[in-house]
C-alpha cells in the first residue's frame, strides 16, 4: 500500500498554522513578562506590547522581550538543575 503524500497545498496551510502558532505563543509569553515586570494586567500587557503596531510589531517585540530574557537568564538557578550545559 503506497504511502499518502500530501497535496502542496495542505502542507502550505499547515506551515501557516504552525508559524501563527508559534507567533501566538511568543506573544503569550512576552505578556506574561511585561505582567511581571510592569504589575499589570493582560489587557494593559498586550497593549504595551502592541504600541500601535499592529501583529508585525507585536510579535517583533515580543521577540526582542524574549531574546532580552534568555540573556538574562541563569538556568542554574532552576532547582532541578543537574549540572547540564
Amino acid at each position: 500500500m503506497p504511502a499518502h503524500q500530501p497535496d502542496p497545498e495542505s502542507l502550505e496551510i499547515a506551515a501557516r498554522l504552525v508559524q501563527a502558532l508559534e507567533g501566538r505563543a511568543v506573544v503569550s509569553e512576552a505578556v506574561g513578562v511585561l505582567q511581571g515586570w510592569q504589575g499589570c494586567d493582560f489587557a494593559q500587557a498586550l497593549d504595551g506590547l502592541s504600541g500601535g503596531t499592529g501583529q508585525a510589531g507585536r510579535e517583533a517585540e515580543a521577540a526582542r522581550i524574549a531574546a532580552i530574557v534568555d540573556a538574562q537568564a541563569d538556568g542554574t538557578a532552576d532547582p532541578d538543575y543537574g549540572g547540564w550545559a
